[in-house]
């Protein structure tokens, strides 16, 4: 038996020998017969449909396929399949008719050119012979370079446009019922982009503050709740809010805060909770020394910080940074964490309030990673040049970042907060359809809300015309008869202003001293949170400048205590008051007169509005400083700052002799404003934009750090640390084995970012330097290892020049190399020769790009020009981020203008402007791959696929799809596919331009990936007719089915890994800390290789016949039976170079 398979054998080498078409130009030796896989005696069939690409065709002739099928001839030119063409797809050729072939056989095959007479005129010019393995129901073997499918795609979209022509031309005839119809429809787009949501009333909603609404005192030992809410200029407003909104909407709402009392022992405490329960109040109890530490911080520290003053830092004698009141802000703020998360429950909404509680989100996002938590920050929030001078800046800004939205009472405030952002932590505002704004930080959108507090107007308009109010009004009109009162309210600091105040109001009188003895200025100041020293250099400064004191006399009535015998033109009143008494004063005074020096709203100037609201003549003026938020809003007042003392002087003779009917037009404008603006609409609108700000589900959210640091990054539900023994097992039992591998950030440390070229570019675009890290040699020895294998193909995937990569991983011998991003590649089953993806690619663009760019270096610091080969990328990372954000709009557009015609994409991402020929990106490089290898060998049953940046995830993507194509279209999850790909230091994806709309041409590899990556394939509908390979064979082609049995047998033996290097949100599967991770994992495959190839030559001889039999049972892939003059005494599946 064996002499007949050898004597066969040899007679069909010699007779291949003497056969005329096995000379140089016809296909030469190899397989002579095909063999199923299974060995089935009737195995399935594959329907194959061939494109080709001839242009050098004469008038008459054909096209014809022949290989070592019979049903294309078994080499036999008459036998073959004749391809047609048409003027229209000219120079591609196709069959029209598929060709049926056995599933999983292997065919060898190649084009000839008959004569009009049927005679062989001549073979391709294709060294070797052309193969494929068939798999699937149908399968197109492409090898016209995709010229076919783009002008199926062409085809689709001109019949598209004329389809939305017809229906542009249908529109104008629509009866008014139809257009109705459309009004309907596009008005419930429009509602669609703010969204319908609404608070479900199972919903409670917790308001997280420093202090409750409601006040706890101990009396007589007993604990009992004042009638009346702290006052300390915002608490008031919140417990009749809270109660109108449980009111109208039904929705529970839970207050959390510090009662106002300390309790020392559970007792007391359980007593205190029992009586708060009552009032839907949770009590926070920290211990009194951390509580006072942790109130010092806020108020010396914080409160100065966030209104933008840094005295601390800015002096000769700076002050050490206060890490015991940091430490003591941490723990207070995760003492009322404990008192929250109990409570609550995912469907909950967490409410925050203030800059006490900036670390809250991040302590109760540790504990509830899906909690729906909003932050409201009452205060201004500083510039970048004084925040960024912080030694906690970092803490900070990820405290607020842990929450689903934040809000601001002005933009300016949160363009300030963008601003400290994008230079602090690198984020980029993103904008979205219905006016949202937010910042996408690790994998979660955090919304921004801009909308100040909202002054409770008809609560507090039925207050004043209470009796309370008005006689206590009468009192101070009685105090000061037939004078023109000048009022005001703050807090007794540094940012309320009060000595250029007083100094600006006593050179007013000075100037203008027809008013002295008439006009005066009563000024009332209460302490702050932690009240004030009695010998505070600020306090003493007041009592100097101020002639009088207002105080209350034993029986509680207002008078005037003088310092002189003199005229008095400041008085003074030094203590807390409470909101009767304020109205009181506002309105009996005639002007307000506010000079802060930085205010977040300042809600003195809307009191003093509501309580002229009825004003029927004499109606009040109101100063304001431009440096208070409230002076963006209230437009009848009048501006001033208050620095300027001229100024302030002029707005008070101008507020003085100002004519009714002017007085009158700017007090109804700012009225209105105050009167028609709703506290409940404030509140709803703000709750209703952080339900839509809830995280997504479907998604697993993991806490990234240590610390303060700690931060909730979002993950796919399976997104995991890569199983290395799942890893290694997986590769044992696999036959046909793929790594796509990126280098620098992956194989080897990134260190790009300590390379930086100074100043503009001399010479050309050649002349331009690129530098990168090679690996280490414990990498190249697994590299070597792996690739010994023949069951393995190991890809190298990177964005520098051939040149690099041939110096770092030559030393490897059959390692795949894909420089440039896939542009150029090399391959060890194309003979280990370089290949361009683009024939014939026109680079005179680089020339236009480079000189602008070099015009753009010159004139902008710190940026430099870098070559990638077939791109060049304008890197700014260095430069001031606001100044090289314009300077890359302004390059870009200049780019777009100027490369007009050329077949490249312009991406403005993070930190680089780059340039670069459209379609060329790692993801349609693996693609392509994989349909070689899936071709060439059979089915992939593994792929370990590794890389760290945003260009990687094109990798994952194109896996994906290969792996599971169904699963790939139905995910929900977002997609981190980058739009152009650039290898880009790690930046984010950024926005593509195209300089024209022609699409890139094919290579010879084979057709691009679905359209979530890359393109679409649909159905054609031209002059062709139905011509085969135009839909589910290409589709199948490029989505991966290829290599995937119908019956799911050979899908359940594949494992597909896609993993990136550190903890971030990716489209791959899994990840690894860092390069020494990667290397690990390399070096675990490494001495299962070796393992395994030591059993293997244990087992050499059992395993397999001399004449080429496996005797590895079924299913394993099995070659065609080899020539005698390739026959070897080794495992015989397809040898691969």
């Amino acid at each position: 038996r064996f002499g007949l398979i050898v004597v066969h054998l040899f007679c069909l080498g010699a007779a291949r020998r003497l056969h005329p078409m096995a000379a140089a130009d016809g296909p030469p030796s190899g397989k002579l017969t095909v063999q199923a896989a299974d060995g089935a005696q009737q195995p399935l069939q594959t329907l194959v449909t061939f494109h080709a690409k001839f242009d050098e065709v004469q008038f008459g002739e054909s096209v014809c396929v022949v290989g070592s099928h019979p049903s294309i001839g078994a080499w036999n030119p008459e036998g073959g399949v004749v391809l047609k063409t048409t003027d229209e797809i000219f120079p591609s050729w196709i069959t029209t008719k598929p060709v049926p072939v056995e599933t999983f056989a292997r065919v060898e095959y190649k084009y000839l050119i008959r004569t009009q007479d049927g005679q062989v005129r001549c073979w391709e010019t294709y060294t070797g012979n052309r193969e494929f393995v068939t798999t699937g129901a149908e399968m197109t073997v492409e090898d016209d370079e995709g010229h076919y499918r783009q002008f199926v795609l062409q085809a689709e979209a001109e019949d598209e446009e004329e389809e939305q022509d017809t229906i542009s031309k249908a529109l104008t005839a629509r009866t008014p019922s139809i257009r109705k119809m459309v009004f309907d429809h596009k008005m419930n787009m429009v509602e669609e982009l703010e969204g319908n949501v609404k608070i479900n009333t199972h919903t409670t909603i917790f308001m997280v503050a420093l202090q409750l609404p409601v006040k706890v005192v101990k009396r007589g030992g007993i604990y009992a709740l004042e009638d009346e809410a702290p006052n300390d200029g915002r608490n008031f407003a919140w417990l009749p809010l809270v109660e109108e909104f449980r009111k109208k909407s039904k929705v529970r709402i839970v207050c959390v805060g510090w009662p106002g009392v300390h309790a020392d022992t559970f007792n007391e405490r359980a007593e205190i909770e029992k009586l708060l329960a009552k009032r839907n109040c949770i009590p926070v109890f920290p211990p009194r020394q951390d509580f006072e530490h942790y109130v010092s911080f806020c108020a010396t520290f914080l409160w100065p910080v966030f209104h933008d003053v840094m005295t601390f830092f800015q002096t000769a004698k700076p002050l050490a940074f206060d890490m015991g009141g940091w430490a003591a802000y941490q723990h207070v703020n995760n003492l009322y964490a404990n008192a929250v998360v109990p409570h609550t429950h995912e469907s909950d909404i967490i409410w925050v309030h203030d800059y006490h509680m900036c670390m809250l989100p991040t302590f109760i996002s540790k504990r509830m990673p899906k909690a729906n938590i909003g932050f409201y920050l009452h205060t201004p929030f500083p510039s970048s040049d004084s925040f960024k001078s912080l030694p906690i800046r970092e803490e900070l800004l990820s405290g607020m970042l842990c929450a689903d939205q934040l809000g601001f009472q002005f933009f300016a405030y949160a363009r300030a907060f963008l601003v400290s952002v994008k230079r602090t932590l690198g984020l980029e505002p993103s904008f979205r359809s219905g006016g949202f704004i937010g910042l996408e930080y690790s994998g979660r959108h955090v919304m921004l809300k801009v909308a100040h507090f909202v002054y409770p107007f008809q609560d507090t308009q039925m207050i004043v015309r209470s009796d309370a109010v008005q006689v206590k009004a009468a009192e101070v009109r009685k105090l000061f008869e037939g004078k023109i009162v000048f009022a005001s309210m703050d807090r007794c600091d540094n940012l309320s202003g009060l000595v250029p105040k007083f100094r600006a109001f006593k050179r007013f009188l000075r100037t203008h001293s027809e008013f002295r003895g008439r006009a005066v200025l009563v000024q009332y100041t209460f302490e702050s949170t932690v009240g004030y020293d009695p010998t505070n250099a600020l306090l003493n400064a007041l009592r100097d400048r101020a002639d009088a004191y207002l105080q209350l006399d034993d029986n509680g009535d207002l008078h005037i205590n003088s310092k002189g015998d003199g005229e008095c033109d400041i008085f003074l009143r030094l203590e807390m008051v409470d909101r009767i008494d304020r109205l009181a004063l506002f309105r009996a005074a005639d002007v307000l007169l506010d000079t802060s020096a930085n205010a977040g709203l300042n809600l003195m100037p809307f009191e003093f509005i509501t309580a002229h609201h009825d004003d029927e003549k004499d109606h009040g003026a109101v100063i304001v400083s431009e440096f208070s938020g409230c002076s963006r809003v209230l437009l009848g007042s009048i501006r001033i700052n208050p620095w300027n003392t001229n100024e302030v002087v002029a707005a008070c003779e101008r507020a003085i002799k100002m004519s009714p009917l002017e007085k009158k037009e700017l007090n109804l404008c700012n009225l209105t404003y105050v009167a028609e603006c709703s506290p409940f609409e404030w509140f709803k609108d703000f709750l209703q934009d952080l339900s839509r700000a809830r995280k997504k589900e479907g998604v697993r959210i993991q806490n990234i750090g240590f610390g303060a640091k700690i931060r909730p990054v979002v993950m796919t539900e399976n997104f995991q640390k890569l199983p290395i023994e799942a890893v290694c097992g997986a590769y044992r039992r696999a036959k046909n084995r793929v790594f796509f591998l990126d280098n620098e950030g992956t194989l080897a440390a990134d260190s790009r970012h300590l390379y930086r070229e100074y100043g503009a570019p001399k010479g050309s675009v050649s002349d331009l330097k690129s530098r990168g890290s090679p690996p280490d040699e414990q990498v190249l020895d697994c590299l070597r290892t792996l690739c010994a294998d023949q069951r393995n193909t190991v890809v190298i995937l990177s964005g520098r020049d051939r040149r690099m990569l041939e110096d770092w991983f030559g030393s490897v011998k059959r390692l795949g190399l894909a420089a440039e991003r896939g542009f150029y590649y090399k391959l060890p089953m194309m003979g280990g020769q370089w290949h361009c993806m683009v024939q014939d690619p026109d680079y005179t663009w680089q020339s236009y790009a480079f000189e602008i760019m070099r015009q753009f270096v010159k004139r902008t610091q710190g940026s430099f020009i870098e070559s990638k080969g077939s791109a060049l990328v304008w890197q700014y990372r260095d430069v001031d981020p606001y100044f090289g954000s314009m300077q890359a709009k302004e390059l870009s557009s200049h780019l777009k203008d100027l490369l007009f015609g050329f077949d490249v994409d312009v991406l403005n991402g993070k930190g680089y402007v780059e340039v670069k020929l459209r379609g060329i990106n790692k993801g349609v490089a693996v693609s392509r791959v994989l349909q070689k290898i899936t071709q060439m060998y059979g089915d992939v049953d593994f792929i370990l696929c590794i890389g760290d940046d945003r260009s990687d995830e094109d990798m994952f993507e194109a896996v994906a799809h290969f792996s599971s194509p169904e699963d790939a279209a139905t995910d929900n999850t977002s997609s981190q596919l980058s739009t152009a790909d650039g290898e880009s230091d790690g930046h984010s994806g950024g926005e593509v331009q195209h300089a024209h709309t022609a699409q890139p041409e094919e290579d010879q590899l084979g057709p691009m990936v679905p359209e979530s990556s890359f393109m679409k394939t649909r159905k054609l509908s031209s002059g062709l007719g139905s011509l085969p390979g135009a839909r589910g064979d290409l589709m199948k082609l490029s989505s991966g089915q290829l290599g995937r049995d119908d019956s799911g047998n050979a899908a359940a033996n594949q494992k597909f890994f896609t993993c990136t290097v550190g903890r971030k949100p990716s489209a791959a599967h899994y990840f690894l800390d860092d390069v020494e991770e990667v290397s690990e994992v390399l070096s675990n495959i490494k001495l299962q290789q070796e393992r395994s190839g030591r059993r293997q030559s244990k087992d050499h001889m059992s395993s397999y016949t001399w004449s080429g039999g496996d005797l590895r049972g079924p299913g394993m892939r099995v070659a065609s039976q080899p020539a005698l003059s390739s026959l070897a005494f080794a495992p015989i599946a397809r040898q691969r170079p």
